[in-house]
């Protein structure tokens, strides 16, 4: 079997014209810092639909680590992928079901799966977020608790979450570090009780405080249009962004205080909470969303010495921004030319609906960015790319990137995806 990749898969769906011609320039780069008064980094991200950015500009190289598929793990579309220095792991969800936690070997070999879905005791209602400590720790969070697991997928604990207001505190996102837990709540959007995003639970479980304080408008907004993809960690702190909320801010797991570390400016396309009409809804926050030409961001994602983020516009542009630490550089585009392996073709970004499989989430391995493509999606491009090729030309290739053509061969279209570990040019 011949193929040769065609597409690549990031987060968001990508979806790629064959040797289509480029757009315009999508390398926006700047070497000089910029500072607010507060001390604030800003990251301005000018790029424009149709802007194209270059694979080499940040990718120095890219392997291909195929997720084994046995009856036991047959995965959907993943909103949430962990990597540790010996495991993965991922839930597993069908549209907007999210049913397991997957968990694999650094090489792709499948290990376990931990599930419970159900209404009674210990079992699931919904797999909302989920951390691992170490490589022994797995903590779940339910829609109204918090589960534990040992990575025999032991059942260690079991809290339900309570509060002064526990009615209005459901899990969105966790991250556990330093004996505590944060929690992104998702709350009730007509709650006037609900004043807080996020919420710190002590090491058994239970809510201690509050925090993040937003005013009332902020908060029904977040809920309404929040993002799973609000919250990521390093070694040493936790980053979270709400929803048209233009701040990526920086908060100690310990002592709770936060503040804002960058800011994204938009320039003349910025989109924030405070356009909505306060005593409006879902519907006609949607229809204003869609009057104003503005951009709105969504994951974030820390990756050492890099911070990468994805934006949105109003007319479902979608756009990758990678902005380096070192050197002040932010690199953007709406569009990705590989003119490295695949030469000349081009990947638009668009999102991808839940339970489409393509809007799997990017995450951190170890420094490198960890990008998880469907093997039909896979298969389909390099099958197109083999079409125009002469056998010459394919020999060449397959002599040059052996382990590319040796993944396919072995791959199905219903095989579970392939992850893109891809490591980062310093630029």
């Amino acid at each position: 079997m011949k193929y040769m990749v065609k597409h690549l898969f990031l987060n968001l769906l990508l979806c790629s014209c064959f040797f289509a011609a480029c757009g315009s320039g999508g390398n926006k780069t700047s070497s000089e810092r910029q500072v607010t008064e507060d001390g604030v980094t800003v990251i301005p991200m000018d790029a424009r639909p149709g802007d194209v950015l270059n694979l080499s500009d940040f990718a120095e190289s890219i392997e291909l680590i195929p997720l084994e598929t046995t009856d036991d793990c047959l995965i959907g579309w993943m909103p949430e992928i962990i990597a540790t220095e010996k495991f993965y792991y991922m839930i597993s969800a069908v549209g907007y079901d999210f049913q397991k936690l997957y968990v694999f070997d650094k090489q792709g070999k499948f290990v376990r799966q931990i599930s419970g879905r159900g209404q009674g005791g210990d079992e699931f209602i919904e797999i909302r977020d989920f951390d691992v400590i170490g490589d022994s720790i797995i903590k779940i969070g339910d829609v109204f608790a918090i589960r534990t697991f040992n990575l025999e997928g032991e059942l260690l604990s079991s809290k339900k979450i309570n509060s002064a207001n526990s009615e209005d505190v459901t899990t969105r996102e966790i991250v556990s570090m330093k004996g505590n837990t944060i929690l992104f709540n998702m709350g009730k959007p007509d709650s006037r009780s609900a004043e807080n995003l996020l919420y710190q639970l002590d090491d058994k479980d239970s809510v201690r405080t509050g925090f993040f304080e937003v005013p009332f408008l902020a908060n029904r907004i977040s809920t309404y249009f929040v993002d799973a993809a609000a919250m990521t960690k390093d070694e040493e702190y936790v980053y979270f962004h709400f929803p048209c909320d233009n701040y990526i801010y920086q908060i100690d797991a310990e002592t709770l205080d936060y503040f804002p570390i960058y800011k994204v400016d938009y320039g003349d396309r910025t989109f924030t909470w405070d356009m909505f009409d306060e005593n409006g809804y879902e519907k006609i926050w949607s229809a204003q969303r869609k009057k104003e030409s503005n951009v709105a961001m969504e994951q974030i994602l820390s990756l050492n010495d890099y911070f990468l983020f994805t934006s949105r516009d109003n007319e479902k542009n979608y756009y990758f921004s990678l902005y380096s630490n070192r050197t002040g550089k932010i690199l953007s585009g709406s569009k990705l030319k590989d003119d490295m392996y695949f030469k000349g073709n081009i990947i638009t970004l668009y999102g991808g609906k839940p339970g489409s499989n393509f809007r799997s989430r990017l995450s951190n391995d170890g420094g490198y960015l960890l990008w998880p493509i469907p093997a039909e999606v896979l298969l389909k491009g390099i099958k197109a790319y083999y079409d125009v090729l002469t056998p010459e030309r394919w020999n060449l290739f397959c002599k040059k990137y052996p382990r590319l053509v040796e993944v396919c061969e072995q791959l199905k279209h219903d095989d579970n995806p392939v992850l893109l570990k891809i490591k980062l040019k310093d630029f």
